[in-house]
């Protein structure tokens, strides 16, 4: 007895408080009186309502309104409403009439109240009355009203509006709809049944500390995907209500504290950046509280944790490749400058400055191998404290040694833009090659023109293609700024992880959701995320998967007029894009 609707003829839109659509579509059309009754359909209380809508013709949609929540403390956090509609036709050959009198029946009126509105008699609507009964196999009046409201028969707008009724959802829409406010005696009416439970995601992020700036782009990203599919409609109906918990990285009580604030929260999964990079016992904490943990700490240790103890740290991925190919992608970059003749080293010899952190290593045999057979000599490894505060005596060893490039391998915004400076003063004809620091845009921020010319890279960075360039455009629209090139998209692309694994399992049990990780091939604007390995981390593309549809590759940027360009690996970037920078060209290089 149900309006059901004919196959391939539905369709969706998001509607605001306005009446503007402001998501999904539209494929067809959508009557504007119809998004009228939508906006006000979010003046009230209620989280859905059913109802018939009239087309041309005799034609008819049969249409469906859910409140969909916003994301909590995001510019657009306001509810929405979910809008489905479909062609249908009227069941057991009803008539427009009959509806007209079967939905004013519901609302509590008498033939001789519906008569009136309709401009027909008493008797009359008697008639159509009887008809009902019999169509609907109903005994009563109050079986009509019924059948009416549990089937979806009811019509907007209602013959007559709906003045002096209330009580029914669509009364309250029709009164809204007119700029009559809801009558104040019907809104506690339904008990308080309970409400699906939103998933609740954990984010611990660095919101103090020398990396805050970092964490304030992995908090944008995360927030501006829980709002986009909260806008959606959440996963399967429910929400995703986002748990953000501030720490400082580089103090251990500041992150344990935040772990367990998490965990006092009973979150459904749990994603960060790089806290367990520095405080290895972070990692123990997710995986006593056996729900997924996703992050970025690029730290290969720590996959060999996951890959020689599934059972304990089988809860854990790393969502990004680990550090171990930074040097030989350094290498394969500055073969290609040279082999492509835009680049003439000065000499063969590289120098290689590291912070002296327990997750950096990328002074390693991978790194010392690629150079040798490249025919590159690694001159000197410089390790230099996590928070430096004079370079000096790094530039002399630089001019003593007069390598062609230097690769700083330092991972803090602030020191790499303490070394560029400092180098920007005395500067030799090296390239200068950084590691992941520049994604920050506090970096080129703090160098202006000076960090023109710079090349970096990062094993999680975000593409410059289309996916990349309309999750930067949506991340400048709803922040009004620009997202870095790393982080903001590393977290967006783990709620996407997640939001997958939930879809696909229901999210009810951990351990399926999981699984589920496991078995996902997700593209995010980061690359692809594929964590089925033994020590469940992403594929670096080309140095550990040559195939780009599974992996994410090693980009690496150049710094040119205040934008980043990608240089490589091929067919995401090429060495073509490569200008000399300014302290080279100044010297004849």
């Amino acid at each position: 007895m149900a309006v059901t609707a004919a196959a391939g003829t539905a369709w969706e839109v998001v509607v605001d408080r306005s009446g503007q659509v402001v998501g999904l579509g539209p494929r067809r059309t959508v009557p504007a009186g119809l998004l009228r009754y939508a906006a006000a359909f979010l003046a009230t209380r209620h989280e859905s309502a059913r109802f018939l809508w009239a087309q041309p013709r005799d034609a008819w949609l049969a249409v469906c309104l859910e409140r969909r929540a916003g994301a909590a403390g995001s510019a657009g956090s306001e509810a929405t409403a979910l809008l489905s509609l479909a062609d249908t036709e009227l069941p057991r050959s009803l008539t427009s009439r009959e509806i007209d009198v079967l939905t004013l029946l519901a609302l509590g009126l008498t033939n001789a109240q519906i008569s009136g509105r309709l401009g027909t008699s008493a008797r009359t609507v008697s008639t159509q009355v009887e008809r009902l009964l019999s169509k609907l196999g109903q005994t009563g009046r109050g079986g009509l009203a019924a059948v009416a409201v549990d089937n979806g028969l009811l019509r907007l707008p209602i013959p007559g509006g709906a003045e002096g009724v209330s009580g029914l959802t669509l009364a309250d829409i029709e009164q809204r709809a007119g700029g009559t406010p809801v009558t104040e005696r019907w809104r506690a009416t339904a008990p308080a049944y309970p409400r699906r439970r939103p998933f609740l995601l954990g984010s611990v992020i660095p919101m103090t500390g020398p990396v805050a700036s970092d964490g304030l782009e992995m908090l944008r990203g995360a927030g501006l995907a829980v709002q986009q599919i909260n806008r959606r409609g959440g996963i399967g109906g429910r929400p995703i209500e986002h748990v953000v918990v501030g720490a400082d990285f580089f103090e251990p009580d500041s992150v344990t504290a935040a772990f367990e604030s998490v965990f006092d929260h009973d979150v459904d999964a749990l994603i960060s950046s790089y806290p367990s990079a520095e405080n290895p016992a972070a990692l123990d904490l997710a995986a006593d509280f056996a729900r997924p943990y996703l992050h970025t700490a690029t730290f290969e240790e720590q996959v060999q944790l996951v890959r020689e103890d599934p059972t304990r740290y089988g809860t854990v991925f790393q969502t990004c490749p680990s550090e171990l190919h930074y040097g030989t992608g350094f290498v394969r970059l500055l073969d290609e400058l040279a082999g492509s003749g835009r680049w003439q080293p000065p000499s063969r010899r590289l120098l290689l400055v590291e912070a002296d952190a327990v997750s950096t290593h990328t002074a390693n045999e991978l790194f010392f191998d690629r150079a040798e057979r490249s025919g590159w000599e690694v001159s000197e490894v410089i390790r230099v404290p996590l928070f430096p505060d004079d370079w000096t005596s790094v530039l002399a060893r630089l001019h003593d040694i007069g390598p062609a490039a230097v690769m700083v391998t330092h991972f803090v915004a602030d020191a790499l833009a303490g070394f560029q400076h400092a180098f920007s003063r005395d500067a030799t004809d090296a390239l200068v090659y950084c590691v992941y620091g520049p994604s920050v845009p506090a970096f080129s921020e703090s160098l202006g023109d000076i960090a023109e010319g710079v090349i970096w890279s990062t094993v999680t960075g975000v593409y410059d293609d289309s996916l990349g360039k309309r999750f930067r455009e949506e991340y400048r629209r709803e922040y009004a700024a620009e997202s870095g090139w790393s982080q903001a998209g590393a977290a967006y692309d783990q709620v996407g992880l997640l939001a997958s694994a939930w879809t696909a399992t229901g999210g009810s049990d951990p351990r399926d959701v999981t699984a589920a990780l496991r078995h996902l091939v997700h593209r995010g604007v980061n690359g692809v995320y594929y964590l089925g390995t033994a020590g469940q981390c992403a594929l670096a593309y080309p140095d550990v998967t040559s195939d780009p549809s599974i992996g994410q590759a090693h980009l690496v940027y150049q710094i040119q007029g205040g934008q980043h360009r990608v240089l490589g690996p091929a067919p995401f970037g090429t060495v073509s894009a490569f200008r000399e920078p300014p302290w080279r060209t100044a010297q004849g290089g």
